[in-house]
C-alpha cells in the first residue's frame, strides 16, 4: 500500500465523519509505513489511540480493504514525540504549552504544486481561473456546476487542485471528494460487485464539494451515467459544489446522457485555450525561479517559441535541458538547448516547412483563396493575409526575403521587410491578433 491508498482512505473518512470527529481524531493519525502485512499509524497518546480503535478502526479497515485487493490489517502505535502538549509538561506549573499546527492531511490529495498563486492567467485562461477562485471561496454560492474543458496539460487540473487546497484551508469543515472519471467509474463498478452500493452513494451524495477530473471518461457508460446524475441531482438540490473538467465542451460529448449533458451547462462553462507567447514566456519564467535554474534570455525565448501546444511541454522542456546540461556540464547557451530539444522543437525541422503550406493555412484562416497569396493583387483583403504568410514564412523557415519575395508574387526586398516589420509591431501590440497569428502558426506545425 502507498501513501495515495492511505490519502483516499482519509478522503473518505472526511465525508463519512463530522468535521469535529474527523478533525479530534482521525487528524491524529499518521501513516509510518507497512510492515507485514500490517499498517503501522501513530498517535500522540494511549487516550487517542483506545478512542480510534473503540470507534473508528472498523470503518478504517472497510475502506481500506475495498481499496486495496490484499487483506489489510491495522497497528496503532503511540508516539509522544508527535504532540507536545501540556500533557507532557503538566508537572511545570509555570510551564508554556506549545500547540503545533497540524496541516490538514486532505492536502496530501492534491499537487502541493497545484495553487492559484502558481497559476499563470493570460488571454487564454482567465475566465476560468477567475471563476475557479470564486467558486474555492465562495462553494455552492457561484457558478454551480463549474465545468472547464480545454487540451492536454493546458491547466484545468491545476485549477481543480487549487480549488481543493483552497476549501480545505478556508472551510475545513467540508466534506471534499476528489476523483478522476475513470475513478469514479471503478469505484461504481467495485460498489456493484461487493454490493456496496449504499456506500457508495453515501459516500458521493454527502459531500460538500464534487470534483471530478476528465469527465469525458464516463461517456458511454450506462450506469456510471445513471448513478452520476443522480448524484449531481441531489448535490445541486443541497447547493453543494461540483466542479467537472473535460478535454472538451459539454456539448460536444456525444456519447453522453444528454439529460447529464445539460445539467453540465446549468452553472458555467469556461474554455482554456493553448497561452499566446508572452504567456508561454511568463510560465517559463515562473517555472525557472520555482526550481533555481539559471536559464538565458535567449533560450527561454527560443523555448517559449517553439513549444506552443501546451503546458506540461513546457516544463518538459525545462527539466530536459537542465538535466542535459547537467550531465553534460556545459554552461547552457542556445546551441544547447537546440541540441537538448531536439526532439521537442518541432520547428527544428525546417524542412518540412514550405511557404506553400503557410500560404494555403493563412489564406484558410482569412478566407482568401492560395492563388491569391501569390498573385500581385493589392485588394487589402488580400494585402493583409498576404503580409502575415511573409511573417510567418521568415519566423518559421531559413528563406530569405528574396527568396520569401518571390513566392508572393515576385515582391522585391524592401517590400517583404516592411511586411515582417508592420506584423512584428502587431504582433507585439495586439493579443486577438497575437492569438490568431500562434493558432495558425501551431497549425502549421502540425502538419508539416
Amino acid at each position: 500500500m502507498d501513501s495515495e491508498v492511505w490519502n483516499e482512505t482519509l478522503n473518505q473518512l472526511s465525508t463519512q465523519l463530522s468535521y469535529q470527529e474527523y478533525n479530534t481524531w482521525i487528524n491524529r493519525l499518521n501513516l509510518k509505513g507497512i510492515k507485514n502485512g500490517s499498517i503501522i499509524l501513530s498517535v500522540p497518546s494511549k487516550l487517542v489511540k483506545d478512542i480510534i480503535e473503540e470507534r473508528y478502526l472498523g470503518r478504517i479497515l472497510d475502506i481500506l480493504n475495498n481499496l486495496s485487493d490484499k487483506k489489510l490489517k491495522v497497528k496503532i502505535i503511540v508516539d509522544r514525540s508527535e504532540d507536545i502538549s501540556n500533557e507532557e509538561n503538566g508537572t511545570m506549573g509555570n510551564s508554556i504549552a506549545i500547540k503545533t499546527k497540524r496541516i490538514d492531511p486532505r492536502h496530501k490529495l492534491f499537487d502541493p504544486k497545484y495553487t492559484f498563486d502558481k497559476f499563470v492567467v493570460g488571454d487564454s485562461n482567465d475566465l476560468a481561473a477567475a471563476a475557479a477562485k470564486k467558486v474555492a471561496e465562495n462553494p455552492g454560492k457561484f457558478y454551480n456546476p463549474l465545468f472547464l474543458y480545454g487540451g492536454v496539460g493546458l491547466g484545468k487540473t491545476h485549477l481543480l487542485h487549487a480549488i481543493g487546497h483552497t476549501v480545505i484551508d478556508k472551510f475545513p469543515e467540508m466534506k471534499i471528494l476528489y476523483i478522476t472519471g475513470e475513478s469514479f467509474m471503478n469505484d461504481y463498478i467495485t460498489s456493484i460487485q461487493k454490493g456496496t452500493m449504499n456506500s457508495f452513494r453515501i459516500k458521493y451524495r454527502k459531500a460538500d464539494l464534487l470534483l471530478i477530473d476528465d469527465i469525458h471518461n464516463i461517456q458511454g457508460k450506462e450506469g456510471t451515467m445513471e448513478e452520476l446524475f443522480h448524484t449531481f441531482n441531489t448535490l445541486y438540490a443541497a447547493k453543494k459544489q461540483m466542479v467537472f473538467t473535460s478535454d472538451r465542451p459539454p456539448k460536444e460529448l456525444k456519447r453522453l446522457e444528454e439529460r447529464l449533458r445539460s445539467r453540465f451547462e446549468w452553472g458555467l462553462t469556461a474554455d482554456i485555450q493553448p497561452p499566446n507567447f508572452e504567456m508561454r514566456e511568463l510560465i517559463l519564467r515562473q517555472k525557472i525561479k520555482e526550481e533555481n535554474y539559471v536559464i538565458p534570455d535567449e533560450v527561454i525565448r527560443f523555448i517559449a517559441e517553439n513549444l506552443t501546444s501546451n503546458i506540461r511541454d513546457l516544463e518538459g522542456a525545462l527539466k530536459q535541458l537542465y538535466a542535459y546540461h547537467d550531465i553534460m556540464n556545459q554552461e547552457i547557451t542556445l546551441d544547447l538547448a537546440k541540441k537538448a530539444l531536439k526532439d521537442k522543437i518541432t520547428a527544428r525541422s525546417v524542412e518540412n516547412i514550405t511557404i506553400d503550406l503557410i500560404q494555403k493555412k493563412v489564406a484558410n484562416s482569412y478566407n482568401v483563396s492560395f492563388s491569391d497569396m501569390k498573385s500581385k493583387k493589392r485588394a487589402k483583403n488580400i494585402a493583409l493575409p498576404r503580409q502575415i504568410a511573409m511573417f510567418i514564412a521568415r519566423k518559421l523557415t531559413e528563406y530569405s526575403t528574396t527568396e520569401i519575395g518571390n513566392e508572393f508574387g515576385g515582391k522585391d526586398h524592401s517590400t517583404v521587410i516592411h511586411a515582417i516589420s508592420k506584423i512584428q509591431k502587431k504582433y507585439e501590440s495586439d493579443d486577438a491578433f497575437r492569438a490568431r497569428i500562434d493558432r495558425i502558426i501551431q497549425s502549421i506545425r502540425e502538419n508539416s
